[in-house]
Order: structure tokens, then C-alpha cells, then sequence
């Protein structure tokens, strides 16, 4: 899907006159300098503190979440030159139609552009209804959310960003009382499984990593208020790529992600799994929830010395892996 929504807006760069420096990119991937806009000067996750100046081009892909894209749209419409250009990816198959009815209703003179099954909507930023803006900002926003358990910072577009996730759940009723030491949650979301971890006896260090910019900080605000001084231990960067900075780990906690970005892929659980394994120490203990069709046992043998199966309930599978 990454590589669909590229080309879809490499595409609409090229039918409207190619992008006009200074460029930005949002919800950015790395690879918008290499395939689009090679004069980008600025590139951001999700979070508005990331993303800094004016721009003339502004590149929004699109994400799973209606109302969290929304927010993308009013966030590169705080940053474009009134005269410049908007262009907004989003995949058929994840609610491109419905998306530019909805951007219609604030940008009149939208431009839809269809390739590689993809809807680029061209916007004049100029154009946005304010008033409108302003409430998908509002809408995008990161919020307390009430549910059973507990009080949580989280904004749409989280995983699970609304209510606890039946994995999570699960995977909280199979930890132990007891987690000494240093403890990582990779791809730790909003920090749902985090502000448990942190109540745990003898936890000195607690790390939560996650790629989302707007999770980490859920993340860091749900742990603040539960007591934690988290410093520099809750990271926005990937779970999935050099750790070695970090120290060994005498727990590693995870429900890892299956989707990059919009489509399903096994392989990031799996480099998810590896991660898991080179940061612990030996003897070191991993506790993974995944869902059921997901390929990790083979992985976890490999790197483990004992591969327990906990739990295999309504979809899901418990595993405690041993280093």
C-alpha cells in the first residue's frame, strides 16, 4: 500500500505541473524524497510539533482512520501558502470516494485524480473552509477516552484508540506479578499495556517504542499521569530497526503490529519478533500476543531457548518465549 500511494501521488505530481519547493511531507514514510518530491525540505509522522514552515506542496497519505486523515488535511492547511497545493493519497479500497465528499465540503474546487487505485484529491489551499478545518482538527485530536480499563490518553487513529483490544487484554492477564528489572513494550501504542507494566514489583526501567509519533506521545501523557517519569525511555522511532543502543531487557512485552500502514504484513510481526529477541538479555523473557494466523513460532524458536503457548483463545495465541 506504501508503494501504491507513492506512485499515486508521483502521478498526480506530474498531471498538475510537479511539486513547487519548499515541499512537505505528512504521515511520511522516507521514501516521498526519493519517489516524489526530491526538493523536500520537511517531512513529519502525524504530530503538528513535527512539521515546521511554509510550504508551497504539501503531501498528505492518506491512513486507515477517516477522522485522523481529516486531521492530516487541516494540519498541512495550518502550513501551505495560500496559493499553494494540497495533495491528499488515499487507497479505493479504504474509502477514497467517501474521503473526497468529505473534502469537498471544504475545498469546492478538489481536483480527483485516479491511478493505481488510488483518489489523489488536488486541494487549493487558499480554498479550505476554516470553520471546517478547524473542527477536524478538533475531531483528530488526541483526548481522554473512558473504558473498562481505566482513563486513557488517545487519539483516533491508535490502534485500538478507542476501547482495550481483546489481545491486550489477554496478554495482561498472562504477565507476571513480578517484572525486576529493565522492561520494553514494543510498538507500546497509546501505553494501555505500558500503564499496567508500570505498577509491576520491581520494575527499574520501563522503554516504549512505537513508530506512531501521535501513540507515543498517548504514551507518554497516560504514563506521566500514572506516576512514571518516563524522561527519554518513551521513543518515537521503529520497534523493527537498530536497537543496539538500547540495554539488554529483562522482559520485552508486545502485541505487535500486522498492517504497514494499510495492507497486512506477516513480516513486520515477524522483524517485530526478532527485535523482541536480540534486546533481551539471556534468560530473558518475552510475552507476545498475536492473533492466531500469524507465523511467529518459527521465529521465536530460533532465537529462544524454551517457546511456551500460554494461551490459544478466541483468535488469539499467548506465547512466552525464554532467551
Amino acid at each position: 500500500m506504501t508503494d501504491i500511494l507513492n506512485n499515486a501521488l508521483a502521478y498526480a505530481l506530474d498531471k498538475t505541473g510537479g511539486a513547487i519547493p519548499p515541499v512537505a511531507a505528512i504521515n511520511a514514510t522516507g521514501a516521498e524524497d526519493v519517489t516524489i518530491a526530491k526538493t523536500s525540505n520537511n517531512a513529519c509522522n502525524k504530530l503538528p510539533n513535527t512539521l515546521n514552515g511554509v510550504f508551497n506542496t504539501i503531501l498528505v497519505r492518506g491512513t486507515r482512520q477517516k477522522e485522523e486523515t481529516l486531521g492530516l488535511v487541516a494540519l498541512a492547511a495550518a502550513h501551505a501558502d495560500p496559493a499553494g497545493k494540497i495533495y491528499v493519497a488515499q487507497a479505493n479500497e479504504h474509502g477514497a470516494g467517501s474521503l473526497e465528499k468529505t473534502l469537498l465540503r471544504a475545498f469546492p474546487a478538489l481536483q480527483s485524480i485516479i491511478k493505481f487505485k488510488c483518489r489523489v484529491m488536488v486541494l487549493e489551499a487558499g480554498q479550505g473552509d476554516a470553520g471546517i478545518l478547524q473542527k477536524w482538527t478538533e475531531n483528530a485530536a488526541i483526548r481522554k477516552v473512558k473504558h473498562n480499563r481505566g482513563e486513557f490518553w488517545s487519539a483516533p487513529g491508535v490502534f485500538s484508540w478507542d476501547r482495550p483490544d481483546a489481545g491486550s487484554r489477554m496478554l495482561l492477564e498472562h504477565l507476571p506479578r513480578e517484572m525486576p528489572g529493565k522492561v520494553a513494550d514494543l510498538g507500546c501504542g497509546n501505553g494501555l499495556l505500558a500503564g499496567f507494566i508500570v505498577k509491576k514489583e520491581g520494575l527499574t526501567d520501563l522503554y516504549a517504542i512505537d513508530a506512531d509519533s501521535r501513540a507515543v506521545e498517548c504514551c507518554r501523557l497516560n504514563l506521566e499521569e500514572r506516576g512514571y517519569s518516563v524522561g527519554e525511555n518513551v521513543m518515537w522511532r521503529d520497534a523493527t530497526g537498530d536497537l543496539s543502543d538500547l540495554p539488554r531487557m529483562d522482559y520485552v512485552v508486545m502485541n505487535p503490529p500486522f498492517h504497514d500502514q494499510q495492507k497486512e504484513d506477516r513480516e513486520l510481526g515477524q522483524k517485530f519478533c526478532n527485535s523482541a529477541m536480540k534486546l533481551l538479555r539471556s534468560g530473558g523473557e518475552l510475552y507476545l500476543v498475536a492473533n492466531r494466523h500469524m507465523p511467529y513460532e518459527e521465529i521465536l524458536a530460533k532465537e529462544a531457548s524454551n517457546v511456551t503457548l500460554l494461551e490459544d483463545a478466541n483468535g488469539f495465541k499467548i506465547f512466552r518465549a525464554r532467551k
